[in-house]
């Protein structure tokens, strides 16, 4: 049974005034009310399971002994089956779904084969019916989830096929990614963005009919939408989480009028008429205006998308870019072409997480997601401390390490990921000039003196064309390219001597014990992330962490002349990273230096082609790293290499916030178990 954490919120929220109180129960409220939207967007399945979980607590009234005494006696359920669906409904309203979907912010290390797999209860069919048969609500509900509930496969979340799902792509008519590619044309034509859509395929006679279900809480359509395809129809409508969206807007009402400035009301509004109409223009004009709404006393980041002393400083932030491999002395403040002139240095802020609605609470965060917003308005990094003290417990003895490096890692285990996710946020995410046609003729660089490619010593010969995205361009490598690169800036830099003085390392020896660890990281997080590999599918899912942690790794074994090695036992199926200290300066940096060079140039000169030969075979698991991934997957507890999941790791339970009689807000805590997991959730009535 996998560890239940707290996310600690009562000391901060005490220290509110009421009126902040009150806007942040309205503002966690909202969150909360996302959640059948999230469980939607996870598998056919994952909301009729989420109405399963609730039904039975409303018959036993929260009372799971209940199940173990039964008027009749062979409608009894065994102290064991109960405490096995305890477990599978906490993990699955943990991570909102059916799937366990980790990223860098999630766990660490992953159980085996941790992301997009499907998490199946470790009862029987037989005992769900006779819980089930609690209440009418009950059986009913389950007998509709049942087989879906259990069946194998799917086995992964992805693109729709016979070993995986996604319920982006739903309905019974099969949806290729040629037909994705054909209708992201259609919704480019009509300036719609995917982010708050899913698409739905049916058949009309012959002719294929593409629905675009936009999210909104107005309902509309569906309403046709011309193309250069006259053998397809497209249309959109909208109204896709209508209910849930309409309940959103209501709470954010209630919230503006305990709003702590006019931009934040502001920002409000733009909410409200993003949520109803569903145009994504709208929520990039709030986007802008969160990003001026600066150190707040209560933050949030709603919507659909996926954020102690600043690291830099700010000050010496320019710097600490000018360190980086593609900077140039003398040019651009020394930062080189690859960088804006002015580095806009993205509010850094620590914040304990009320009210976190997703598949996984993240250590942090980086936002806008629009790097054209980033880049013009400024950015935020947010660290959510109580996630991070959660981390700090919820790290185990590392299995790939020797015996004698064992506690010393985990000692240092929080530290190296304070610093590497700091570092990460904010010179990670926050570098890099996308060198643009802004408009036709007009261009963010000198187009007289083109800058000259570090990788090929010529003048470039691509950039970003009008009306071009860093996502659009790059599809399905751009998240984890842009992690892998954002997360090597925060392995590059932590030897400069200043870095390491903000942190607190100024002595030698500390800051040389930092560095060692912090190199044995990199290497255990990359064997570790082969747990996540899907090796039926050949695939990574949506695990743009876990492939980035693999490719630099695997860069580092080839390309770091032995700075990192792996020794593998057969005999006794160990495997152990090592690391050569003498070789971390030397080798080590310039490694990780080559690598972070290429994927950068890349994104800024918006070379696709490049970039996708050499990331695909980097991240390639074939030869011997497929015999570590077995052994991975064995060393984490697996037997079975199936791609099933029962027991996908730990779980959090999150406060609530009620309003009283008075109009005050009140706190309540769980108890940090399954059992408080499934409580909170039920009395949120969401």
């Amino acid at each position: 049974m996998a560890t239940t954490y707290q996310l600690a919120i009562k000391e901060v929220f005490d220290r509110l005034t009421p009126k902040e109180k009150r806007y942040a129960h309205h503002m966690a409220r909202t969150a909360w009310l996302g959640s059948r939207i999230v469980t939607r967007q996870t598998s056919p399945e994952s909301e009729g399971i989420y109405d399963l979980i609730f039904h039975l607590h409303k018959a036993c009234q929260g009372d799971w002994s209940r199940f173990l005494h039964r008027t009749h006696q062979h409608d009894a359920v065994e102290p064991s089956d109960v405490d096995a669906f305890l477990e599978y409904a906490a993990q699955f309203l943990a991570h909102l779904g059916n799937y366990y979907v980790s990223s860098s912010f999630d766990f660490h290390p992953p159980t085996a084969g941790g992301g997009d797999r499907k998490a199946v209860p470790a009862v029987s069919k037989e005992t769900l019916r006779k819980m089930a048969s609690i209440s009418p609500e009950a059986t009913a509900t389950l007998e509709q989830v049942l087989d879906q509930m259990v069946a194998t496969p799917p086995y992964t979340l992805g693109f729709p096929s016979k070993t995986a799902q996604s319920s982006y792509y739903i309905g019974d008519e099969p949806i290729s990614s040629e037909d994705v590619s054909v209708v992201t044309k259609v919704m480019e034509r009509h300036n719609i963005w995917p982010e708050n859509t899913r698409l739905r395929k049916i058949m009309d006679g012959n002719k294929p009919v593409f629905e675009i279900l936009q999210a909104t809480s107005e309902i509309s359509g569906p309403a046709m939408l011309d193309s250069d395809f006259p053998e397809t129809i497209f249309q959109i409508r909208r109204g896709d989480h209508s209910a849930e969206l309409s309940k959103v807007c209501e709470q954010l009402q209630h919230a503006v009028e305990y709003a702590s400035n006019n931009t934040q009301a502001a920002l409000i509004h733009q909410y409200i008429k993003y949520f109803r109409h569903g145009d994504v223009q709208t929520f990039r004009t709030a986007q802008k205006t969160w990003v001026t709404d600066t150190s707040p006393r209560v933050e949030h980041i709603i919507g659909f998308m996926e954020t102690y002393r600043d690291p830099a400083e700010h000050d010496n932030a320019t710097r600490f870019i000018a360190l980086l491999p593609w900077a140039i002395p003398g040019e651009n403040h020394g930062k080189g072409p690859f960088e804006p002139s002015l580095f806009d240095a993205p509010n850094f802020t620590i914040v304990h997480a009320l009210a976190f609605c997703n598949s996984t609470v993240w250590d942090g965060c980086n936002l806008p997601n629009y790097s054209d917003i980033r880049e013009t308005c400024g950015a935020k990094n947010i660290v959510f401390s109580n996630r991070l003290a959660i981390k700090a417990k919820a790290t185990p003895a590392s299995r790939f390490v020797d015996s004698s490096e064992v506690e010393a890692l985990k000692k240092w285990s929080g530290p190296v990921h304070f610093v590497k996710n700091a570092i990460h946020e904010l010179l990670g995410h926050g570098s890099g000039k996308m060198l643009s046609e802004i408009s036709p003729g007009v261009f963010n660089f000198d187009q007289n003196k083109l800058p000259t490619n570090p990788l090929t010593g010529k003048s470039i010969d691509n950039w970003y064309k009008p009306g071009q995205t860093w996502k659009g361009v790059f599809g399905d490598l751009a998240n984890t390219v842009e992690e892998c690169r954002a997360t090597l800036v925060s392995y590059y830099l932590p030897d400069d001597k200043d870095i390491q003085k903000l942190f607190g390392y100024e002595d030698e020896q500390s800051a040389a014990e930092f560095l060692y660890y912090l190199y044995l990281t990199i290497g255990v997080l990359g064997l570790e992330a082969l747990g996540s590999y899907s090796a039926e599918t050949g695939t990574w899912g949506d695990q743009h962490h876990r492939v980035s942690d693999f490719a630099i790794f695997k860069h580092l074994l080839r390309d770091g002349h032995g700075v990192m090695t792996l020794d593998h036992s057969p005999s006794d199926n160990t495997l152990r990273v090592k690391i050569n200290r003498s070789k971390i300066i030397s080798y080590g940096k310039p490694s990780l230096g080559r690598l972070a060079l290429r994927l950068h140039v890349w994104r800024c000169t918006a070379d696709i082609a490049a970039c996708r030969e050499f990331y695909e075979p980097l991240t390639a698991v074939e030869g011997k790293y497929e015999e570590w991934r077995k052994i991975v997957v064995t060393q984490n507890g697996e037997t079975d290499l199936s791609q099933v999941k029962t027991d996908p790791g730990g779980k959090i339970v999150q406060a609530n916030t009620f309003l009283v009689d008075d109009g005050q807000v009140r706190l309540k805590v769980y108890e940090t178990s399954n059992v408080g997991i499934i409580q909170s959730w039920a009395e949120r009535q969401v």
